[in-house]
């Protein structure tokens, strides 16, 4: 973001929205002292859409939950497992 742009990962099948007609809705949680976190890019579409995934649907999602849950940390000043 630093050099006016951003990068979406894993993200199934938003290339195939078309530019007009559809709805692109991204939304982020902001985690204290994070340097990222998860975003979800919603396309809002016609019912007729071929191209709609669930997101049970797609293999690597939702992600595996870890056995140390984050924390916060006021040494490290910032969240840890």
């Amino acid at each position: 973001m630093h050099n006016g742009y951003t990068q979406a990962e894993g993200v199934a099948n938003l290339d195939q929205v078309k530019e007009t007609g559809c709805l692109v809705a991204i939304g982020y949680p902001k985690f204290k002292g994070g340097t990222g976190g998860y975003a979800r890019y919603v396309a809002i579409c016609p019912s007729d859409w071929k191209y709609g995934v669930a997101v049970g649907d797609v293999p690597d999602a939702p992600l595996p939950k870890s056995d140390k849950p984050l924390h916060w940390s006021e040494e490290a000043g910032t969240r840890v497992r």
